[in-house]
């Protein structure tokens, strides 16, 4: 079946146009992203600004030209996450898109979780092994925990990139020593990620812009390639060596370094402030990345409703 996913996040907004069988997507017909930092002021306001809103609206209205235009799609469904569930006027963008014919469905931490393991999973094939998934977004960031003898277990923590860049400057270069400042909230959030899903896995599956980014850049890509980037082993040396020199260079240059999405040159830093900190906590050595995470989950769900 061919459908269309919208995944409308709070750092950027994805379309996937695909074609599903079973639970696995068979071929991409389509697929599109737009930075539009949607939460941008979320934690200082509780509210959407004016200015993000427009951003995201005018993405939103791309994806469905697009959307007109390949045609054949035989379903269509959104969804916002975090930045939209937390904000007081929200209805400002759900009201905005209707008039163009768009039905925005706001989903809980635990929906989006499900829908990231049914992503990830679409892609990549899970061993029966111990693994954590995880999705670090701009707002929150979402765990899956796979235990072939206990099945799975989700949780979604408001620990997000955009939300923390709104706490510290990432425009310039960083100091390392407020290192520490950085990451003892950080800690705490993760610690209690780890005790509340008994976590203990021998894999862990990374998806969204964090570890793709690094990814891109660990391959030195100038074209960004979802099939390299889907599976890719990431190791902590190499994820250390990549934010030791991004540190040393202000987000004006850092937007220049091959593999660097332009709009995230500032929330790479938090990102791997919040991988590096996982995987020293759990003692894991490398991460295998997933290009594949929400809107891939959700083409599946409306695939087989």
């Amino acid at each position: 079946m061919k459908v269309a996913s919208i995944d409308i996040g709070s750092n950027a907004v994805r379309l996937l146009i695909a074609d599903v069988e079973g639970r696995k997507i068979t071929k991409v017909h389509y697929k599109k992203r737009h930075i539009t930092k949607l939460a941008e002021v979320l934690s200082s306001r509780k509210m959407l600004s004016n200015a993000a809103v427009e951003r995201t609206l005018t993405a939103l209205m791309d994806f469905v030209h697009s959307i007109n235009n390949i045609g054949g799609v035989k379903r269509v469904h959104a969804v916002a996450t975090s930045a939209v569930r937390e904000a007081t006027n929200s209805d400002l963008l759900l009201e905005a898109a209707k008039k163009f014919g768009l039905e925005i469905e706001v989903i809980d931490g635990d929906t989006e979780a499900g829908l990231i393991y049914d992503g990830i999973t679409a892609g990549i094939d899970v061993e029966d092994k111990k693994t954590l998934m995880f999705d670090i977004g701009g707002g929150s960031t979402e765990f899956i925990y796979s235990n072939p003898e206990t099945g799975n277990a989700g949780l979604s923590v408001p620990l997000g990139v955009v939300r923390m860049a709104e706490l510290y400057n990432f425009k310039d270069k960083i100091n390392m020593e407020d290192m520490d400042r950085m990451t003892m909230p950080i800690f705490t959030v993760l610690n209690t990620v780890i005790e509340a899903l008994d976590c203990k896995p021998e894999i862990m599956i990374g998806s969204a812009g964090t570890p793709t980014t690094l990814a891109a850049m660990d391959m030195k890509m100038t074209e960004y390639d979802q099939e390299k980037v889907n599976g890719y082993v990431l190791k902590r040396a190499n994820i250390e060596k990549h934010f030791k020199t991004l540190c040393e260079m202000p987000a004006e240059l850092r937007v220049h370094i091959p593999g660097m999405e332009e709009g995230r040159e500032e929330v790479i830093i938090p990102g791997i402030l919040i991988l590096t900190e996982l995987m020293s906590m759990l003692g894991i050595e490398e991460i295998i990345v997933s290009d594949y995470g929400v809107r891939e989950g959700l083409a599946v769900a409306i695939a087989n409703v």
